[in-house]
């Protein structure tokens, strides 16, 4: 029983802080094709084509054909007058599947307010579903081609929303939304395209999934990997806060690692998860404008722990055809498993009995286990960033030494104490502005590259 209490209150300092949406618009109902109409280029002449109906799947196809003659190239769907309920920090959130074109996503408000719409571009991918995330604060007000970048406007005013077509590009078109809604949360600052419950291992376990988030123009962008904690026991990739947000506006694409947890598989085939994860997004990289040469695996608490283990035991990723080699660098954030029997030995028998529960009582199982067993020199072992609470005496502790047995094995490796922080708001606070830690963080990554 005092196990259980313990391991509730280590997973309880990982509580993921989730986006909460709201459903702005689906089409599933008889009444939804109402909403919508269509506005092309022929009102200005133009002899655009564009179209749109509610399918068998009860998504919205907009479809038809783009032409540039009579000085004409937009076709656009756009909804009917309706308040939105919108607020400032707010995100549109819309799940697509289109034909590789650039759309517009664009926002109205009454005309007594403004003649201009705010506008938002995202690109899809051909016959693949995506969700895209645009925040409001990246909305650019436009009127006739005319661009007015510095006007701002209420969320509050607005009452409508449209998808156009206007890349200047003639032919065909297609485009389906199953969803458009507003994403409240951690605030979201950059345009992204977001993929997820990506199966890493073909019919694999459930578990056996990611979300990609990514940077939705550019290519060769850093991928970082994070692997989330809560004890080896319990814990989700969805609980990412604003990480998400922080890499890709940086510039990263940014993918969250579910995997299974003990008792019902080993510590080592936890990480072999983890291996198989980075072959994923090793292999996919450019499907998402990726950059397989510069490689990041990130996690906190037992994520951290996992991290570190993948990118200093090379078993794991010789097993899936990749190298230590392959990793750029590793940051580790708040974990005291580097050395997970020294850390036994210290702990106390409570905590020493939620590490015995998952490393084992043997001191060979728990070094086989421990980052700290596999680092030598001339191994190719990527740089490490090791982040740590500062009060925290076992974290600190363990950070400290294993960071300098890496150094004395040649590894580039630094450790930064965080200070006025504990074991949850060091993870929930990652990617927020003037954290602390997320400047070291990104110090470390831009100097690796």
């Amino acid at each position: 029983m005092m196990l259980r209490t313990l391991l509730l209150i280590v997973c309880l300092g990982v509580a993921p802080v989730i986006a909460e949406d709201r459903v702005l618009l689906k089409f599933d109902d008889a009444e939804a094709s109402k909403t919508w109409q269509t506005v092309n280029d022929g009102v200005m002449g133009g002899r655009s084509d564009g179209r749109f109906r509610i399918n068998d799947d009860k998504n919205m196809e907009f479809f038809g054909t783009l032409s540039l003659e009579n000085n004409g190239g937009f076709a656009s769907v756009r909804s009917r007058e309706a308040k939105l309920g919108l607020k400032e920090g707010d995100s549109i959130a819309i799940r697509v599947r289109g034909d590789g074109r650039e759309y517009t996503f664009r926002l109205n408000v009454p005309r007594s307010i403004s003649r201009n719409s705010y506008r938002q571009s995202f690109k899809t991918k051909k016959d693949e579903w995506i969700e895209v995330t645009l925040p409001l604060e990246k909305f650019v007000a436009t009127w006739r081609g005319r661009v007015f970048p510095n006007e701002k406007f209420d969320p509050g005013n607005i009452t409508g929303m449209g998808i156009q077509l206007s890349d200047k590009q003639a032919g065909p078109f297609r485009l389906e939304v199953e969803w458009i809604k507003a994403r409240s949360g951690p605030k979201v600052t950059a345009s992204m395209l977001v993929r997820r419950d990506i199966a890493y291992v073909e019919k694999g376990h459930e578990r056996h999934k990611l979300d990609v988030h990514a940077p939705t123009e550019g290519e060769d962008h850093p991928i970082v990997f994070w692997i989330h904690g809560g004890g080896w026991r319990k814990g989700d990739k969805a609980g990412v806060q604003s990480k998400p947000d922080a890499f890709v506006k940086n510039g990263f694409v940014f993918i969250s690692i579910n995997y299974r947890f003990v008792p019902d598989v080993t510590v080592k085939q936890m990480t072999s998860d983890i291996a198989k994860a980075i072959k994923w997004g090793h292999d996919h990289a450019e499907d998402y404008g990726g950059d397989r040469q510069s490689l990041f695996v990130a996690g906190h608490s037992a994520g951290a722990h996992l991290a570190a283990l993948v990118c200093t035991d090379d078993r794991y990723l010789k097993a899936e055809g990749l190298s230590l080699s392959n990793i750029t660098g590793c940051i580790s954030v708040d974990t005291a498993a580097y050395d997970v029997a020294s850390q036994v030995k210290n702990a106390g028998p409570l905590r020493g009995a939620l590490y015995t529960a998952v490393f084992g009582k043997s001191e060979a199982s728990q070094n086989e286990l421990s980052p700290i067993t596999y680092v030598a020199e001339g191994k190719g072992i990527p740089a490490f960033l090791i982040l740590h609470v500062a009060s925290r005496a076992d974290s600190t502790a363990r950070s400290q030494a294993f960071a300098d047995v890496l150094k004395k094995a040649g590894v580039d490796a630094s450790s930064f104490a965080a200070k006025g922080k504990n074991h949850g708001t060091i993870n929930r606070e990652l990617g927020l502005p003037g954290d602390p830690p997320t400047k070291a963080l990104f110090e470390f990554v831009n100097g690796a590259l």
